[in-house]
């Protein structure tokens, strides 16, 4: 039996595959001053993914209040660095990273939980199979990813956005940088980050040598975003990321039509995605109301095994309750949930295979939610 109580983070981005709001930035960019014709073009230059909605299977468990108060989008981060990678098909690239964006329509609340890449899941394939999460995207592309977070989540999720590691650096870099405080035990990982994606992209970048507020480049903001080794793990690591986010909203809220014009030029043929032209001017049309709110890992209570061939993983302990409180997070007006026989399955056949058994408890509730409304 394998059992730890160590809160140990995986790499959310092993190889630079980073993925944030960047559909945020769209919607800004609209609101900001793009009219209907611009619009249209701007979309037009994003992978569109074909595929219908309505074969994407959701979970049994799914609520009314889900459905009608909430709007829930699958972010993912992938490794491929093929140019003109198609994004929307299978045997691309895997998933490095994954963030579940809880929209709550009336109040404007933004949630975000990010699921590790290692995270130990039964995939969404005609033969199913317990994997890392990861290999969800490269065996099916989006739709067995979607598909892999709805079974195993008790989640409704039919839309999505997914963006090569290239984004989050060009995106920044049309914004010409954001303003970031860094502190002082972060520049060395942070410098270390930055010669690592020097070394993959080939394109230069001078590192970051005093703490404080500033303006990095996207190469040093996508490095700050990515350090794991300073602080609490990737649970810190989450709430870097929260702050370039919300520096990128802020910048892009104070751009000229020419930047922003810049940027989707940029960072939009690196999107791809299943969110219609009509969608997104629903979600834009209340941007400027949303606030974002708190932030989580999953999952929360956790164990990281080596098992054989399937190598080092972050299992669930257990699956269940790890889902109520996932739920109860991404959806706290929602009282009906009740975890499906579905996920009840999978946590059982999770728990044999890997030994790992309940950890969870009130702990987790305290330690794993972040609110980054400050640079202390």
């Amino acid at each position: 039996m394998t059992r730890s109580r160590k809160n140990k983070r995986k790499s959310v981005n092993k190889r630079l595959g980073l993925i944030l709001l960047l559909e945020i930035l769209v919607f800004i960019g609209l609101l900001i001053g793009y009219g209907v014709y611009y619009f249209n073009n701007a979309i037009d230059m994003m992978m569109t993914d074909e595929t219908s909605k309505e074969e994407i299977d959701v979970s049994e468990a799914v609520t009314e209040t889900m459905e009608e108060t909430y709007t829930t989008i699958a972010l993912f981060g992938l490794d491929t660095r093929e140019k003109n990678a198609n994004l929307t098909s299978s045997g691309v690239a895997h998933s490095d990273a994954v963030i579940l964006v809880s929209i709550n329509n009336e109040t404007k609340e933004v949630r975000m939980a990010s699921v590790y890449r290692d995270c130990f899941m039964e995939i969404a394939s005609n033969t199913p199979t317990t994997q890392k999460f990861t290999h969800a995207y490269l065996l099916g592309g989006p739709t067995c990813s979607v598909e892999t977070l709805n079974r195993n989540l008790d989640l409704n999720i039919k839309d999505y956005v997914a963006v090569d590691f290239n984004a989050l650096s060009t995106a920044i870099d049309a914004l010409g940088g954001v303003t970031i405080n860094v502190k002082s035990n972060e520049i060395t990982n942070l410098n270390k980050n930055i010669e690592e994606q020097v070394q993959v992209t080939g394109k230069y970048s001078e590192g970051v040598w005093s703490a404080g507020k500033q303006t990095l480049n996207g190469t040093q903001a996508t490095a700050y975003a990515r350090i794991r080794k300073v602080g609490n793990g990737d649970f810190e690591r989450t709430q870097r990321q929260r702050k370039v986010i919300e520096a990128m909203i802020a910048k892009a809220k104070e751009s000229d039509l020419a930047t922003l014009n810049n940027l989707v030029n940029e960072v939009f043929p690196m999107v791809a995605t299943n969110i219609t032209k009509t969608q997104v001017l629903s979600l834009a049309s209340g941007l400027l109301d949303y606030q974002m709110g708190e932030s989580m890992g999953f999952p929360s209570a956790r164990s990281t095994p080596t098992i054989g061939s399937k190598g080092s993983l972050v299992v669930a302990a257990d699956l269940i309750h790890n889902v109520e409180y996932l739920h109860e997070f991404l959806y706290p007006a929602d009282t009906d949930y009740v975890v499906s026989d579905e996920v009840k399955r999978i946590s059982d056949a999770i728990t044999n295979e890997t030994g790992v058994y309940n950890e969870f408890s009130e702990k987790h509730k305290t330690e794993e939610k972040t609110q980054t409304n400050s640079d202390e």
